[in-house]
């Protein structure tokens, strides 16, 4: 039971964790407050007023819950980076599950399906390959904090691989002496051990005099081995900047650093198994593969199937697939570079069927795509989700056409933070 403390001051009960950083409390309704954990007691500010919702902010712990724990990063609720890491593992866990089938069952309406309990991360802590740095006013290298574009300077991250934070004040360094000035840094490791590249964004050309720096910094005597540096319609690069990604079975990608590779090299393995695991795919299954990246689930799948038809937008991406498919010798893949919805429109207008589909589509979604993924014939569709929210919204779509949800199997990608990757199948 909530009441009203002071005025625009309330005591809250958290009740549970949105789909967000926020705990969820009432009051005349719903209060979502920040860094709470469910079982909270709480004072709290009320700061605005919204139609479905107030937003507020803690003024005191009255009661801490039991899931609570003392955050280990220094960088905790300045940096807008790991809102959960006040919460026991075990609670994140939990929270990650009910968001997942809450957006399944309220947006999508699915009650008849699969949940499957979720796969945890193999580390809590230490598990990115990949961060990127935003470079803010003197220089200063770090995240962005909570709800700001002001930069929090800092030495480390505890949920970046140790061999990304060894660079950090290297590039700190070296960010001062360049000219070139630059917007953000993304630290890149591959799967190899030595294997460490800088990927630079600039905002002008580059400046003459910084040639030598930019050399020096990719040297082999210092541990980032290569150097990407890019600015409007110019990229530049230095020492060796293609990283690998080991997915298991004796099969790896050599992939330019900034083209996307997943953050977690051991959970992209978990999910390309259950993927497999899931599809069955076998040597009659002709196979669509929407938004397929540099590959990392094409090359896999080709090697169990008739044929891949594989769909990106990224030219770099592209190229590196079609690379790598003819190191492995992969020769049933037809890489297609487009836009997605454009891609299903020509391939629809074709009247080219698919025994399978797998989609791994940005946060945004598949809006664009699901009323014509049925038009394609597949019989099964396999959506790879990173946002529970849009996930439903586009199963609900295919649920209209007379696919049923079979199977939701989530993981755990991104300890310390609200977001969870889910592996979702349709059958017809």
């Amino acid at each position: 039971m909530s009441e009203i403390n002071l005025k625009n001051s309330v005591t809250l009960n958290i009740d549970r964790l949105s789909y967000g950083p926020y705990g969820i409390g009432r009051f005349s309704g719903k209060t979502v407050i920040p860094h709470t954990a469910p079982g909270d007691q709480v004072a709290a500010r009320i700061l605005e007023s919204k139609p479905r919702y107030d937003v507020g902010e803690i003024t005191r712990l009255i009661s801490p819950s039991p899931v609570r724990q003392i955050p280990p990063c220094p960088y905790f609720t300045a940096c807008g980076g790991c809102s959960w890491q006040h919460l026991r593992y075990e609670a994140q866990l939990k929270a990650k599950q009910q968001s997942v089938a809450d957006a399944l069952q309220r947006i999508g309406k699915f009650a008849d399906f699969e949940l499957r309990p979720i796969v945890p991360a193999s580390h809590e802590y230490h598990y990115r390959r990949r961060i990127r740095l935003q470079v803010g006013s003197n220089n200063v290298l770090g995240f962005y904090g909570t709800a700001s574009h002001r930069v929090v300077e800092i030495r480390s991250c505890l949920i970046a691989d140790e061999r990304l934070n060894a660079t950090i004040d290297l590039l700190r360094d070296w960010i001062r002496r360049l000219r070139t000035p630059i917007e953000h840094i993304e630290i890149v490791a591959g799967d190899e051990p030595a294997e460490v590249v800088a990927v630079v964004a600039a905002v002008a050309p580059l400046a003459p005099a910084d040639e030598t720096g930019c050399a020096l910094l990719a040297s082999e005597s210092q541990p980032i081995r290569g150097l990407i540096l890019a600015g409007e319609k110019w990229r530049r690069t230095w020492g060796q900047t293609a990283i690998t990604v080991d997915l298991g079975d004796d099969l790896k990608l050599t992939v330019e650093a900034d083209v996307f590779t997943q953050v977690t090299a051991a959970g992209n393995r978990e999910m390309l198994q259950a993927l497999l695991e899931a599809a069955q795919f076998n040597p009659s299954d002709r196979v669509l593969e929407l938004y397929c990246g540099a590959g990392n689930f094409t090359l896999p799948v080709a090697r169990l199937v008739r044929e891949v038809i594989a769909v990106e937008r990224d030219r770099a991406a592209i190229r590196q697939g079609k690379l790598n498919a003819q190191k492995n010798e992969l020769t049933n893949i037809r890489w297609t570079c487009a836009a997605v919805p454009k891609a299903v429109i020509e391939l629809n207008r074709r009247q080219e069927k698919f025994t399978k589909i797998v989609l791994d589509p940005p946060r945004t979604g598949a809006k664009d795509i699901a009323a014509s993924l049925p038009d394609l014939g597949a019989p099964q569709i396999l959506y790879i989700s990173c946002n529970p929210t849009t996930l439903a919204r586009d199963l609900a779509d295919l649920g209209k056409s007379d696919y049923r949800l079979q199977m939701v199997q989530p993981f755990d990608f991104f300890p310390q933070s609200f977001h969870v990757e889910t592996l979702a199948v349709m059958q017809r």
